[in-house]
């Protein structure tokens, strides 16, 4: 095994590991993935790492654009916020593009991962790029991850996420979780579906038995880009439920 692949593997060894995807771009998921991330920290020690190497979201959501990640004798140091630690490529570059042969992406992701000083952390949270690409392949080659499923209740994004949930039950015989980010919002009392019922979701779910849970739109979370955890709206008190729902609960 490569040293760098190696050292990652051994970093993420007797955590628990989470891989937050999509199959769909513009689900929110980043956003997702650093509520789930805040949700954990307030329980135990967390770090979050953007695998989106190209655009690099969670430095714009947790407000670390221009920020450089300090590098010592233990490794890349995270951006912390309390028990949370944030490492992201632009952590490296500061504010610049990146682009990347695909042979070198996923060299990228296994040094960022290596070098990460993630020792005190036992939750560790990945949020990936949307696609199905090397962010994964590189995930499979070095842990057994939770994978957590993001998509909006729209036809087209259910069935473009449907090809990412056959991936994970059919090939690689995971049963994913399923989050359907913005499926309702509350007027006044009264739960308003924009995209009707969800009766695609709710088959997709039947067909490969997997659990999804319900997200809400809240406009408000536009007002915390750059602050997120500072964010205590009706998207982090459904986030809260979820990860009581799938980590903390009674078997």
């Amino acid at each position: 095994m490569e040293p760098l692949r190696q050292l990652a593997k051994e970093k993420l060894e007797g955590k628990r590991v989470i891989a937050v995807m999509s199959a769909k771009g513009g689900v929110g998921k980043s956003v997702i993935s650093s509520l789930l991330a805040f949700t954990l920290s307030q329980r135990e020690n967390t770090s979050i790492v953007d695998l989106d190497i190209h655009t690099m979201a969670m430095s714009k959501l947790f407000g670390l654009e221009g920020r450089l990640h300090e590098v010592t004798k233990n490794g890349i140091e995270p951006f912390s916020f309390g028990n949370l630690g944030v490492f992201s490529l632009s952590g490296v570059v500061r504010d610049n593009y990146v682009l990347l042969p695909g042979i070198n992406q996923g060299k990228v992701m296994e040094g960022l991962i290596a070098y990460a000083n993630i020792k005190s952390s036992k939750n560790v949270i990945f949020d990936l790029p949307p696609g199905m690409g090397d962010e994964i392949l590189v995930l499979e080659r070095i842990s057994k991850y939770f994978p957590i499923v993001v998509t909006t209740p729209s036809k087209i994004s259910t069935k473009v996420v449907e090809y990412l949930i056959k991936y994970l039950v059919n090939e690689k015989r995971v049963k994913p979780s399923l989050i359907v980010n913005m499926a309702y919002f509350d007027c006044n009392g009264e739960i308003v579906r924009p995209f009707g019922e969800m009766n695609g979701v709710r088959s997709l779910a039947n067909e490969y038995n997997v659990n999804f849970f319900e997200f809400p739109i809240d406009p408000n979370v536009e007002d915390y880009v750059g602050k997120i955890i500072e964010y205590k709206g009706s998207v982090k008190v459904k986030t809260d439920e979820v990860v009581t729902s799938l980590f903390y609960s009674n078997p």
